[in-house]
């Protein structure tokens, strides 16, 4: 592309991703990021010259909103993906082909949307619903700016060359079912919240029942005999819900092993221990 052109599909991007200012990435192929935070839209477009020459040496080109803002990006689509998403109700703000019959999808929530958890939901339950890449789902995702090339070498077109990243669609506009999706995922986000909370607390209450191995290497019961000892503790451990990786790992922490040989052995005996203690414990849970 001229730089005419990139400059002219740069700014359309940007416009119509409604956002005061935005995040730039520039990917190099040593694998190093380099980051430009709170870019204006005029800012990014004075540094195209720049932009264009990392892209010309292999380097990746990325956006993203600076910051809270009101956008989901879904990553990997297909044509048909896209089509499916205009008919259910969730037309995109911005479609970028980043390569031959390969979509990104950016849409517009109509408002900030300044809980993170929350905006990661969103990313992620649209990604459920039309098939995106579920590990580029969260708030802060970075999309690829059109204009420059995608460097990915699995990209390359027949001719040997790379694609360039291309502005197809880039209304801004929010999409209709904007106000009951995000109804939606702000009360999928409140019982996500809840049900971890009440996770977080069983898991603080396992850990306050539960009395140091210390107590039952040091008690008068088991006369010095510390292999009883250790499970002994792994039973009261096990029927408090600790994991064999959990009970291993505290024996091998809780007092010399060496006469057990390498450390390998002793791991090997702590997992032993462990995995007899969980089994017996079981029908009693």
């Amino acid at each position: 592309m001229s730089s005419d052109i990139t400059r002219n599909q740069v700014r359309k991007q940007l416009a119509a991703m409604v956002s005061d200012s935005f995040d730039i990435g520039v990917l190099r192929p040593s694998g190093h990021m380099l980051l430009r935070e709170k870019w204006s839209s005029d800012r990014i477009d004075a540094a195209l010259t720049w932009l264009r020459h990392e892209n010309s040496c292999g380097a990746h080109i990325f956006v993203r909103p600076s910051g809270g803002h009101a956008l989901s990006l879904m990553d990997d689509l297909s044509a048909n993906a896209i089509v499916e998403i205009k008919e259910n109700g969730f037309e995109p703000a911005v479609v970028v082909e980043t390569s031959a019959h390969n979509f990104q999808a950016w849409v517009n929530h109509g408002r900030v949307i300044a809980d993170h958890f929350v905006s990661t939901q969103a990313a992620r339950e649209l990604a459920r619903r039309f098939g995106g890449d579920p590990s580029s789902a969260d708030w802060r995702h970075f999309g690829r700016l059109a204009g420059f090339t995608n460097q990915k070498p699995e990209r390359r077109l027949e001719s040997g060359l790379q694609p360039f990243v291309r502005l197809r669609e880039y209304n801004g506009r929010v999409y209709t079912d904007a106000a009951d999706f995000l109804h939606q995922v702000t009360a999928l986000a409140t019982e996500m919240r809840q049900e971890r909370e009440v996770a977080r607390k069983r898991r603080s209450q396992f850990r306050d029942a539960i009395r140091p191995l210390a107590d039952f290497h040091a008690g008068p019961r088991y006369a010095g005999d510390l292999h009883r000892a250790d499970m002994a503790w792994a039973l009261h451990a096990a029927s408090r819900g600790l994991t064999v990786e959990q009970i291993r790992d505290e024996i091998v922490s809780g007092r010399s092993l060496s006469k057990k040989g390498h450390s390998a052995r002793q791991r090997d005996y702590a997992k032993r221990t462990a995995i007899k203690a969980i089994t017996i414990a079981q029908p009693l849970r």
